[in-house]
Order: structure tokens, then sequence, then C-alpha cells
């Protein structure tokens, strides 16, 4: 892989004055869901993903010399995404970060995501404003509100999503697939996109992905239970795969000393009679092991079997035909082994 492209959507704040026309920790001055989208290139290296540049695409509508006009931040993202699945018969999957990530991890961690896959798909990054400081008690509260109030913005990136699928001709159609993978506190976001988007159209609540990866959920156990947490979510997509990891130390962490319940990332959800037929659950725990706690919250980039996992699952493989797995609960649950 000579470059890998990541392109990002973000509430944060940017960062106009710095040389790598970052983005900030604290939301965009224009409204907590006011969006700027870009893209990043990386490099392979022997520690991981470099960044080699970045580009903010501009918002503005400003005449082009011709007598044109420029297209929108949204628009010139799209057409991006659009031209590498059509022409590089890629899938694209939109990446959720957590807890304690800044806007230039969040990327890099895009970027692993893409070197870990065997198969090629596009990155798609959206960067809440996550503080990256693991300041005990105060950035972990800091950071869920953030999270809390990321949710339009969240709703809006899929309302400028589905727009753009709908308004194709046909002969544009490039047949591929959308996917979700929201890590950590990334899957409260995304609680908050679909109460968002429920609460202000709820009409165009569609099924615009096919698979939506929920990866060290730091969400509550009940959350598939309740139509004010995650219950609607199967509406957006064609399965759900959920992977634990009950050695998971920063979800015990955030049950313990948070006030939180007990966490759907850790033991999984609460009843699995309760759950809707799409979702379906991974225990996680003998691969991701207890001696490092990078790889028992971040085995989506640490772990080779759940790499390999991820990929059968973006690749419509039939669960139960997946290498590597033993079944729990025939059509339902199943454990990664070593």
């Amino acid at each position: 892989m000579a470059e890998i492209n990541v392109y990002f959507a973000t509430n944060r704040n940017h960062l106009s004055d710095n040389k790598r026309a970052v983005f900030g920790g604290r939301f965009n001055p224009d409204g907590v869901a006011a969006l700027r989208f870009g893209r990043a290139t990386f490099r392979a290296g022997d520690d991981g993903p470099v960044m080699t540049g970045i580009t903010v695409f501009d918002e503005t509508m400003a005449g082009a010399p011709a007598g044109g006009f420029t297209k929108t931040g949204s628009a010139q993202l799209m057409d991006a995404l659009h031209g590498r699945m059509a022409k590089g018969r890629v899938d694209t999957l939109v990446y959720i970060h957590g807890f304690n990530v800044t806007f230039l991890e969040a990327l890099a961690d895009g970027a692993r995501i893409a070197v870990t896959l065997p198969q090629d798909v596009n990155i798609m990054v959206f960067s809440w404003p996550s503080d990256g400081e693991a300041v005990p008690f105060m950035s972990y509260y800091s950071d869920r509100e953030d999270a809390r109030a990321s949710g339009p913005a969240l709703a809006r990136t899929y309302l400028k999503l589905l727009d753009y699928v709908c308004e194709l001709p046909a002969d544009d159609y490039c047949l591929r697939n959308l996917h979700i993978l929201a890590h950590s506190m990334g899957n409260y976001v995304l609680r908050q996109g679909i109460q968002a988007l429920h609460a202000k159209q709820p009409t165009r609540m569609v099924r615009l992905f096919d698979q939506v990866l929920m990866i060290a959920a730091d969400e509550d156990d009940d959350a598939f239970e309740r139509d004010d947490k995650l219950r609607m979510l199967p509406s957006l997509s064609r399965r759900i795969t959920l992977y634990h990891n009950r050695f998971d130390r920063a979800l015990l962490v955030s049950d313990k000393t948070k006030a939180n319940p007990d966490r759907l990332g850790s033991d999984g959800p609460r009843m699995l009679d309760l759950l809707p037929a799409k979702v379906k659950i991974v225990d996680a725990s003998k691969v991701a092991g207890m001696a490092d706690r990078l790889v028992m919250h971040s085995y989506h980039v640490r772990s080779a079997s759940v790499a390999a996992d991820v990929a059968a699952v973006l690749a419509g493989e039939e669960d139960a035909r997946i290498g590597n797995r033993e079944t729990i609960r025939p059509e339902r649950a199943y454990r990664l082994m070593a």
C-alpha cells in the first residue's frame, strides 16, 4: 500500500494558524453541528502509519475562474469517496473514535485500520472533540458531554451521505457498501446521532449501511432494549456485530468509577433474547487477552484475529463459517479463538 488516504468529517474547531491545518479539542465556533471536511495522506512506517499531508476542503461556494463554482467541502468529500468506490471497487468504512483521542490520533487510527484490514477500503473518520487528555475523572466527563453534544453533527454527516446517494444518477451507482466502525465512546456518539436524527427527520432513517461494527462499546448493556438508546440502530443497517471483552480495563474503570452501569463492550448485552435479530455478538476476550492494556481496549487494530474477523464480516461472510470462531449460540453469539 503505497499511500493511505483517510477522509474526515469533524465538528472540531479549525486551528487556521497551524501549519498542519489541524483541528483542536473544542467545537466548531459556528455550532456543535457545524462540519468541516478534508483528507489526510499517510505512508506505512516501521511504527505505524506516518502522516505526509492534510487538506481541509473549502466550505464556500466561491465563483470559479471559468464562471462556475467551487463545490462545498462535503461535496468534494463525497465525490472523492464515490470515485474510489466506483473505480477501485472498494467499500467505505466510517470510523467513529472513542475517548481521549486528538484529531491527529483519530486520523492515525483510521490509517491503522486501513493497514490492518486485508481488503482495500476507503476510510472516513468522524472526529468529535475528544480532549485527548487522560486527566483523571475530569477528561472522561468532559468527553462524555462532548460526545452527547456531537449527536447532531453525526446526524448531519449521515444526511449528507444519504442525500449524495439519493441524488446519484442510476448510471453512477457503484454497487459498493457503506459501513460503520464505532470504538469505545464512539458508540455513545453513535447513540446520540441516532437520537438526533430520529428527533429531526425520522422518515429518513433508512438502511444506508451494510455493516455496523461496535467494538469495546462504552455503552449501557441494555442499549438495544430502549428506544432512547440504540434500539433504532438496526433500521440503518443490514447487520450489526458487537465485539466485547470481559478483561477490558478501560471499560471496567467506566463501570466502577464513573457511575456507569455494566458496559456493553465488557460482557455484551444484558439479555440476548431481547436483541434485534440483526445484532450478532462476538466474544473477543480470549484473543484480546489481559497482558497489554492497549490490546485489551484497542483490539480492532492490535489483534490479528479480530482484524481477520472484522474483514470477514465486512466481506459479508456467513457468521458460522467465519474461521477462528466457536459458536456459543447458533445465529446469535460466537467466541473468537486464539
